[in-house]
């Protein structure tokens, strides 16, 4: 499987909302819910109210196709993952899927994935 990595770090942060400046930036996921709102985001971008931010993530994305007709490819990347005694965050998106790992476990699962087989490209 082809993985891309993607530069620079992410915060996963609650927020009281969801404004449109949040989201306009790239790489910005957001999420609300009746219980709360959460946005996923360059470190550099968390807002100045955030209510709690967890920081420190690397994020790298599916790099093939990841078309809502495949299926196992987050099944595999999750369970190769927690074979490092790590979380992870999944994002999907239309065309792909993104992966976020907390940066001090990184190294060591971007390595059982290249023992699985995986490439990043």
């Amino acid at each position: 499987m082809d993985l891309h990595l993607l530069l620079g770090r992410f915060s996963v942060c609650k927020v009281v909302k969801i404004t449109a400046e949040m989201i306009e930036k790239p790489f910005s996921f957001s999420s609300v819910t009746e219980e709360e709102c959460s946005l996923i985001c360059r470190t550099e971008n968390v807002p100045q109210d955030c209510l709690l931010r967890e920081d420190d993530w690397c994020c790298f994305r599916i790099a093939e196709d990841a078309s809502f007709q495949k299926y196992g490819m987050i099944s595999f990347l999750a369970k190769v993952i927690a074979s490092q005694k790590t979380a992870t965050l999944v994002v999907g998106t239309y065309d792909t899927d993104y992966l976020f790992v907390k940066e001090d476990k990184f190294i060591q699962v971007k390595q059982q994935l290249l023992e699985e087989g995986c490439r990043f490209i």
